[in-house]
């Protein structure tokens, strides 16, 4: 939606939102958003923590799984295809593509949106934990949920479209080709090992061309509760990485943007 970039005054500029992924679900990721005062984020409605996430520019960080022993958590809703023997969340993508009923995931994808509206979350933007609605059916639910909301939808970049199973990529390549709602480039560098995370930031901010970026992290404090998750060095890495001074200057080099920004002027299109 070269439009939307237009006005919001973004051609040939390099634009950065720092997006701060699964809030909600612990104290200590809650957090480091306070600590790092990036302003986005997204929250994991059916997450412990989730009433306590307050902030500018906060989005539904739509959740079909629950991957971790601690703490596990449960649907919203009371769809049984949405659950597994144990009355959770299933751990895996693959498990949800292969159990879920479009029905339930529809129930819960809209509980989660309205559960942030009813604690007063201004909910400027949808996005997915762990990709879990990417199946083309699921993927069209979201997609219909955010134009209803009129809120902007983080949307697989067509550059991983090959990374989901091929008998997806039709439909979602068609999804992405017909949408009403923008694209951005996804920077994501969870994937890297934490004693590599400074020097991937400085490296991706140095090299990034002009155009209109999500940039995702999971930057969390490494408390004792922090360090219950297997993954917690990961998001400790992404904490200081975010407060290093190098990266710091990098980032700013950029033009820094919000959901907000970019759902309100989405708004005078749809």
């Amino acid at each position: 939606m070269s439009n939307l970039w237009d006005t919001l005054g973004l051609r040939d500029k390099r634009a950065l939102i720092v997006h701060h992924d699964d809030l909600g679900y612990t104290h200590a990721q809650n957090q480091a958003y306070d600590q790092l005062r990036f302003p986005t984020g997204s929250v994991m409605m059916p997450g412990p923590w989730a009433t306590a996430v307050r902030g500018p520019d906060i989005g539904v960080h739509i959740t079909l799984t629950s991957e971790w022993d601690a703490p596990r958590i449960r649907p919203l809703t009371g769809g049984a295809s949405l659950r597994d023997e144990a009355g959770y969340f299933w751990r895996t993508t693959e498990q949800v593509w292969a159990h879920v009923s479009p029905e339930d995931a529809a129930a819960e994808m809209r509980a989660q949106i309205e559960a942030a509206l009813l604690i007063g979350l201004d909910v400027t933007h949808i996005d997915t934990h762990m990709g879990a609605v990417m199946r083309p059916d699921l993927a069209a639910i979201y997609h219909g949920l955010a134009v209803e909301y009129r809120v902007p939808a983080l949307l697989v970049d067509p550059a991983d479209l090959s990374r989901l199973p091929p008998q997806f990529q039709p439909e979602l390549a068609a999804l992405l080709e017909s949408s009403p709602l923008p694209a951005l480039c996804m920077v994501d560098g969870y994937a890297g090992p934490p004693d590599r995370r400074r020097s991937w930031y400085i490296e991706t901010l140095s090299r990034l061309g002009p155009g209109v970026y999500h940039m995702l992290h999971h930057a969390a404090l490494a408390t004792p509760e922090g360090k219950t998750l297997p993954d917690w060095q990961d998001r400790e890495a992404d904490l200081r990485a975010l407060q290093d001074p190098v990266v710091r200057r990098l980032l700013a080099e950029c033009v820094p943007l919000t959901y907000r920004e970019v759902r309100d002027a989405l708004r005078k299109y749809l």
